[in-house]
């Protein structure tokens, strides 16, 4: 069964470049969907994410090039809708912080989910509990790709 589109947060879109634990079911299930949604702030936390795995030695120098390119062409190709990062969008954050209290929501992962309301998007992909927890509390419909 398709689904529409999906909005894929840092932590699950990292699984579609380096291989670790749940990265083949997000590609199943990016497989499925109809479109990718992610904010323009995943950019520099994609980079981050990878250039902390080759400091960690997760990955190499290589690989980081390699995956860096296949991600470029992705961006140059629209394989990935992206939902601008604006004021407004933060000013909205704040409401979204405020809505999921008690949760121990970050920063970004406001920001995160503001985008995905904002775009309309009603699905979130991602790999990290806090930002799953949230986002059910917003009444979003959640792929969870963690432990």
């Amino acid at each position: 069964m398709r689904v529409a589109e999906v909005y894929l947060d840092t932590s699950a879109l990292i699984k579609l470049y380096v291989a670790e634990a749940f990265s083949t079911e997000v590609e199943r299930f990016v497989a499925e969907v109809d479109g990718i949604v992610m904010s323009r702030l995943s950019m520099l936390e994609w980079h981050c994410a990878m250039a902390r795995r080759v400091r960690t030695g997760q990955l190499t120098e290589a690989y980081l090039n390699l995956a860096r390119t296949e991600f470029t062409r992705h961006l140059a190709e629209s394989y990935y809708r992206i939902v601008p990062y604006d004021d407004a969008l933060l000013i909205d954050a704040l409401r979204v912080l405020d809505s999921v209290n008690p949760v121990p929501l970050r920063t970004l992962d406001a920001i995160h989910l503001t985008a995905a309301r904002n775009a309309g998007i009603t699905r979130i992909a991602t790999a990290d509990d806090v930002m799953r927890r949230a986002a059910l509390q917003l009444q979003l419909d959640v792929a969870y790709f963690g432990d």
